[in-house]
């Protein structure tokens, strides 16, 4: 097994936006198993709001949430809520900033709560209302998006079993609620829109929204989803059959409360043990880049990456771990290294690569990758063009990439 520098920037690049600069080795004095600890029991961030009501909304509430997940006192709870906002998806593309804002105040509430009530409050949320076209949908002809997805991604999987008639009734149930863009956007029911009495659905009869998601959230294969899922996001891969049986019933027999899923998750043997498994998604990646440059960075390079908040590509969110090692995002990074490296500071000159490798959290690296940059050090003789050249190398090395 790792070193415990190692383990502890393990679990700080899996439960936080972390580690900041030789922040494993700065808690030396904690266990790895310890820090997990430390960050369950941690106190949620509660971040100042950013000011809406000008043209540059779109770029504000952006840079706000990534100021927010630069933030040291951002932890699990963030990282949660950036979890769920790539689960129960909407967007800037048909929400305003202020809705996409809003929505992130819901999920950064229940981000470690209760699932059902999480589920309940986005079901009837603003930006959720627009982003699947449920804003206005009336029984007489209902719109069918929100109905399926709900199912099919958030809550419940492709293989649930549920079928079209359910799809057509869940819409009927959704039905009636739409956005009152003359006061506030606050979100209103129609009862003239909505349904007229009970429909079946998913095996019961249900007559409103908060009957469907109730009928949603006691389908058992709710459970199964939402465990695997995360466990997928926090350790890296979905969980074997036994492994997902044993937390799929601890979400059960809470009562879909969230943190007893994540504290089954993260404090089983394998969190630690299953290390520099997956790739940094494009975000994860740009928040370890700033972090190494030390520099105030636009969001617009997200784009490149593939991963822009609040701007996900579909419903489904962020598609899987492939795309993030892609010959272009690696051009994407290597010009991101290329377009910085000259405003990086300098570095210890006895050991420069260890220097950067504790500042980039990288305590466990191939000899290869040492190697190639112990030789690039020793072949540059002056100590910025050194510092620069190393600052490039380390951003774009296999490790960096590894989440």
């Amino acid at each position: 097994m790792a070193d415990d520098d190692a383990l502890r920037a393990h679990v700080l690049r899996r439960l936080t936006f972390g580690p900041r600069p030789w922040q494993a080795v700065d808690l030396a004095g904690t266990s790895p198993s310890d820090l997990v600890e430390q960050l369950l029991a941690a106190e949620p961030f509660w971040p100042d709001p950013p000011e809406f009501g000008s043209d540059d909304d779109y770029s504000r509430v952006l840079e706000w949430w990534l100021d927010v997940m630069l933030d040291e006192r951002a932890g699990l709870h963030e990282r949660m809520v950036w979890f769920w906002h790539g689960h129960l998806t909407s967007s800037l593309d048909k929400a305003s900033a202020a809705l996409m804002h809003r929505q992130n105040q819901l999920l950064r509430t229940h981000a470690m709560g209760n699932f059902r009530t999480l589920l309940q409050e986005i079901a009837v949320d603003a930006a959720m209302l627009y982003w699947l076209d449920g804003a206005g949908s009336w029984a007489g002809d209902p719109n069918e998006n929100f109905a399926r997805e709900v199912m099919e991604l958030f809550a419940l999987g492709r293989q649930a079993g549920y079928t079209e008639a359910d799809v057509a009734n869940g819409a009927i149930a959704f039905s009636g609620w739409w956005v009152d863009g003359d006061n506030d956007d606050e979100v209103r029911f129609d009862p003239g829109a909505g349904p007229t009495g009970p429909v079946e659905f998913l095996g019961r009869s249900v007559a409103s929204a908060a009957e469907a998601i109730d009928a949603i959230c006691d389908h058992g294969a709710c459970p199964w989803w939402i465990s695997g899922n995360l466990h997928e996001h926090l350790v890296g891969v979905w969980p074997d059959e036994a492994r997902h049986a044993e937390l799929a019933g601890v979400f059960a027999d809470s009562g879909l409360e969230i943190r007893p899923l994540v504290e089954a998750i993260v404090r089983h043997p394998s969190f630690l043990e299953t290390r520099l498994n997956r790739p940094r998604t494009g975000l994860e990646w740009y928040l370890a880049f700033r972090r190494l440059f030390d520099i105030r960075l636009d969001p617009w390079p997200l784009d490149g990456l593939g991963q822009m908040p609040f701007v996900p590509p579909n419903v489904a969110g962020w598609p899987g771990q492939a795309r993030w090692m892609s010959v272009g995002a690696e051009f994407a990074k290597a010009k991101l290294a290329w377009d910085h490296t000259w405003e990086t500071a300098t570095l210890d000159e006895a050991d420069p690569v260890g220097d950067l490798l504790g500042r980039a959290g990288l305590h466990e690296v191939s000899d290869a990758t040492r190697a190639t940059r112990e030789e690039a050090a020793a072949a540059v003789e002056n100590r910025r063009d050194r510092a620069s050249l190393l600052h490039a190398l380390v951003a774009v090395c296999p490790e960096f990439s590894l989440g």
